[in-house]
């Protein structure tokens, strides 16, 4: 399971604009309001069971005034650490170290074109849960 993408989360500043877009351009609707580092963040469901090299849902996160938006695609991995060092390694850039969320991790990380990815490294069964 390691190496697959995890999690879409699709960052704005205006959530109900986001949600509503979303909702009406591919039927995705939400199934729970939550928040996560003081943000609220919605978690949605596509509606469809995915292909395997899919994943099913995601969230819309709302950021502060002034935080980028757009989307972080997140990739599983068993061990952030090691991967940090090989962006770096790579021409890459830390952007958020290993950052425990609950009882797994995450990190942030921007390719050597600054394209924007995260890391999950997960400790439990309850797959990318917030």
């Amino acid at each position: 399971m390691a190496n697959t993408f995890e999690w879409v989360e699709i960052r704005t500043n205006d959530i109900d604009e986001t949600v509503s877009f979303y909702e009406h351009l591919f039927g995705w609707k939400i199934i729970e309001k939550d928040t996560a580092n003081g943000s609220d963040v919605w978690i949605f469901d596509t509606g469809d069971e995915p292909r395997i090299q899919n994943i099913r849902r995601g969230g819309i996160w709302l950021r502060p005034e002034g935080e980028s938006v757009g989307v972080v695609v997140y990739i599983v991995v068993d061990n952030i650490d090691s991967i940090l060092e090989k962006v770096v390694e790579l021409g890459g850039k830390v952007v958020t170290p290993k950052t425990p969320q609950g009882p797994n991790f995450r990190a942030y990380f921007t390719d050597p074109s600054g394209n924007l990815f995260g890391l999950w490294e997960e400790h439990t069964n309850d797959t990318g849960s917030f």
